[in-house]
């Protein structure tokens, strides 16, 4: 079913980037594709008729998680990175939706099959090598992001990108808010930021501070803040398009714009 094919570069809708050293993994055309970092010729990793979608690089880079409806329904898959046949992560006949990687090389996903039909998402985390999966005590989270040991965790909780849909400056009551817990603590998950009037999404960590896609200015883009919450920095202001999507590695963010992927480089601004 998976296939390495070589294409000019050609308009396309690129979704979903993620990225690892001079590596870019995204989806376009319901298959998954890898691309350097400089652009390029991009290698299409995958030819299955169903869609491919939300690839996450594992922490060697040797993997690629995804979500694809291979059986009807959505569920996490994992492949190599050089391409192969695919091996089924998640039984949860639900909803899913991928977070990175747990820096434990945990694959880390949102899945709506946790607490029951009461349609709220839960983050479950699993081992590929074991297959074994442990759910985490965070009502409402879907979306993680974790500081470089692994025990400490931002989460998003509630949010449009739940119900998908698209409104601009949507300050109503499932606003996307971000909390901060420590796994293996008795301590309740914290908010952080709760005075800021903007939905807070995509956590990413680096450095000691918090990457994440903020409206603060009615139009999603990239954001950085200590673990506090403190010195809000807006990193892009882009006005045509919404930033969509990003990924965080080694003080690269690659991040989706309207139709096209963009590189931010933390360093130089």
């Amino acid at each position: 079913a998976l296939l390495s094919a070589w294409v000019v570069a050609e308009p396309a809708y690129y979704r979903d980037p993620a990225i690892h050293q001079d590596t870019v993994v995204f989806s376009a055309e319901g298959d998954l594709w890898r691309v350097s970092v400089d652009g390029g010729s991009a290698q299409r990793l995958t030819t299955d008729p169903g869609q491919e979608t939300q690839p996450q690089i594992s922490p060697d880079g040797k993997q690629i998680a995804f979500v694809a409806s291979y059986h009807g329904v959505p569920e996490v898959y994992l492949m190599p990175m050089a391409g192969g046949i695919p091996r089924q992560l998640s039984f949860d006949a639900s909803r899913v939706m991928l977070s990175p990687f747990a820096p434990t090389g945990e694959v880390v996903y949102a899945s709506g099959a946790l607490i029951g039909p009461a349609g709220t998402l839960g983050l479950r985390m699993v081992d590929p090598r074991s297959g074994r999966s442990r759910n985490l005590p965070l009502a409402e989270a879907n979306q993680a992001g974790f500081d470089e040991q692994g025990q400490r965790l931002w989460f998003t909780r509630f949010g449009l990108q739940v119900s998908t849909d698209n409104a601009l400056d949507y300050r109503g009551g499932a606003m996307a808010r971000l909390y901060q817990f420590d796994l293996g603590s008795d301590r309740e998950a914290q908010p952080v930021a709760a005075d800021w009037s903007a939905n807070l999404i995509r956590p990413m960590v680096w450095q000691g501070r918090i990457y994440l896609i903020a409206d603060a200015d009615g139009r999603p883009n990239l954001w950085s803040m200590l673990p506090d919450g403190s010195d809000r920095r807006a990193l892009t202001q882009h006005r045509d398009f919404s930033v969509s999507s990003a990924s965080l590695h080694d003080g690269r963010i690659v991040y989706q714009h309207g139709a096209d992927l963009r590189l931010y480089d933390i360093a130089q601004g």
